[in-house]
């Protein structure tokens, strides 16, 4: 009895924690501690988050403990000063760093540095805005940053710094003005030119003025002076010359300029020899010896050595009119000079042959004496029909020049996605001669040449989509053309008209062949597509939508890259 009440006893004693049996044991996991490193002045926590109350500052390069395993969730436990706190995991490091971890920031504006954090601390100077400033990692206290300027140690406002990157626009100078050190008219810096170009700070414009870089030179300018869109004024060609893709005769050429034709030129965008111009949205270069701002006169143009060749005995007149007298008659194939290139967009040009100089009929005039075939390369030359002053067919509200430009720039865009180098004769409501079109077509050594139209009638019910090929029946058209040309013409003719009827369900007038101008007198390939009759109600109404003028254009692209599939193929 008196061993059982003993035992009783000692069990209790236990349960109550009055007497500890301790026996010898391995270190447990959890009593282990690494010595880590601050990687930047940090911020700890009570807890492992930001949602905790702060603990304390802690100093660059401080020595700390942190508790084997007790790095998880991007929050390490630390042991500081007896303390038991919480860094984030990228703050801290277990070698000693020699250095802080900065990063790149941007001054939002002019910014003072300061030996400590806030004004009341010893100011060293100001860093202009824009600057590329150094900003060391998790500094940030009480609104205020270290920072690093030319190698030593500041604190700056944390508000007038920004990890993103200054964004800048080009703008024009609308007029002279001065740019200036600060927003006001007491510190001017450099004068800047009306028409030059600028750039100007994203979200800088500050009761009415703006951050602006001209020529690597930065200050403060009046919003009003400047402008997102350039001025251009109206330029004329003072003999033939090129518009060039930048400022060298070694860049591609854009487009060919006859004497007197225009150009748009940017006010200011005249320097070094070149001129900047707006070619159909496009920016391109001429030599700024090649224009003048007023048309030449005729009585200031001289004799150019312009090639052209006869495509059959034509007669050389004294006067523009067949009822004047005959000068002499120039055989077919002889090369002729034009005298006025100008004057090849009309009916009757000024030559010289045989130093006789009197005037022909421009559309017996060719750039080849004798056909020759083109390659059949990946350069096609689309032709919207009319435009400016040629408003071509007018029907049920619509006009040709805008129904075949707004087709001709969807075809285009469809054919580049295709992998076709695409030129346009017109991308804007410009007028075009038909001597025009077809030198263009030569000028690109288009492989293909397509003409787009709309069709009429006065009998409202005619309707339908037909496609013309030359049919060679003037006597002068071969000299333009080979027969293989004429059969690939048919051949391109048939798949166009082929995918139009299907896409557009209209009726099928089919191929026909014709001698139009563009395509009886090209240098290549050539088709005449008349999509629909303006004059008819329904297929009026196909062009009147975007689907319609979209499904038009897909067709007439599917068209001729089925042609070339088909030559790859035979």
């Amino acid at each position: 009895m008196k061993k059982l009440l003993t035992s009783v006893i000692a069990v209790f004693l236990l349960a109550a924690g009055m007497i500890e049996f301790w026996t010898p044991q391995k270190a447990e996991a959890s009593t282990v501690h690494f010595t880590y490193y601050a990687k930047n002045e940090f911020e700890a926590r009570t807890g492992p988050g930001d949602r905790f109350p702060k603990a304390g500052r802690v100093e660059f390069q401080t020595a700390l403990k942190v508790k084997k395993g007790g790095i998880k969730g991007g929050w390490a436990e630390i042991q500081l000063s007896g303390r038991t706190m919480y860094a984030k995991a990228e703050d801290i490091a277990n070698k000693k760093p020699s250095k802080p971890v900065y990063f790149n920031y941007y001054t939002k504006e002019p910014v003072s540095f300061y030996g400590g954090r806030g004004t009341q601390s010893k100011r060293y100077g100001s860093i202009a805005e824009d600057a590329v400033i150094k900003v060391a990692k998790g500094t940030v206290l009480n609104g205020w940053v270290e920072i690093t300027h030319k190698g030593t140690k500041y604190y700056a406002d944390y508000s007038k710094l920004t990890s993103a990157q200054p964004v800048f626009f080009t703008y024009y100078a609308v007029k002279d003005f001065t740019l200036y050190n600060e927003r006001n008219t007491k510190t001017p810096k450099t004068k800047i030119a009306s028409g030059s170009v600028v750039k100007v700070k994203k979200g800088s414009v500050i009761k009415g003025w703006s951050r602006i870089e001209y020529n690597g030179v930065k200050g403060y300018a009046p919003y009003s002076s400047i402008s997102s869109k350039p001025k251009y004024f109206t330029y004329y060609a003072n003999k033939n010359t090129n518009i060039y893709s930048s400022k060298s005769t070694a860049s591609s050429v854009l487009a060919n300029l006859t004497r007197n034709g225009q150009m748009k030129i940017r006010q200011g965008g005249i320097s070094n020899g070149w001129a900047e111009a707006d070619y159909n949205g496009k920016t391109g270069y001429l030599k700024s010896s090649d224009i003048v701002n007023k048309p030449v006169a005729a009585e200031e143009i001289t004799p150019e050595e312009l090639k052209y060749y006869v495509r059959e005995n034509l007669s050389l007149r004294s006067q523009k009119s067949t009822s004047s007298n005959i000068i002499l008659t120039i055989p077919q194939g002889k090369e002729v000079k034009v005298l006025k290139p100008s004057e090849l967009k009309d009916d009757w040009a000024s030559v010289m042959y045989n130093g006789k100089t009197g005037y022909v009929s421009a559309k017996y005039l060719t750039l080849e004496p004798i056909a020759k075939e083109t390659e059949l390369n990946k350069v096609i030359v689309l032709d919207p029909g009319h435009g400016g002053k040629d408003p071509g067919a007018i029907g049920n509200g619509l006009q040709e020049k805008d129904v075949t430009l707004a087709v001709g720039k969807l075809t285009a865009d469809k054919l580049k996605k295709l992998g076709y180098d695409v030129h346009m004769t017109r991308t804007d409501d410009t007028y075009l001669s038909l001597n025009e079109r077809t030198d263009f077509s030569y000028s690109k050594s288009a492989g293909v040449f397509v003409s787009i139209h709309m069709n009429s009638s006065t009998a409202p019910s005619a309707n339908g989509t037909e496609t013309f090929a030359t049919n060679g029946s003037s006597s002068f058209s071969t000299a333009s053309m080979t027969d293989k040309e004429k059969a690939d013409s048919a051949k391109l003719a048939a798949f166009i008209q082929s995918r139009l009827v299907k896409a557009l369900d209209t009726r099928n007038r089919g191929i026909k062949e014709e001698a139009f101008y563009v395509i009886d007198k090209n240098y290549t390939r050539s088709v005449l597509i008349e999509m629909g009759f303006i004059s008819n109600k329904n297929d009026a109404s196909i062009f009147k939508t975007n689907d319609g003028k979209d499904g038009a254009a897909e067709a007439i692209a599917q068209g001729i890259n089925d042609f070339y599939q088909w030559k790859k193929n035979n």
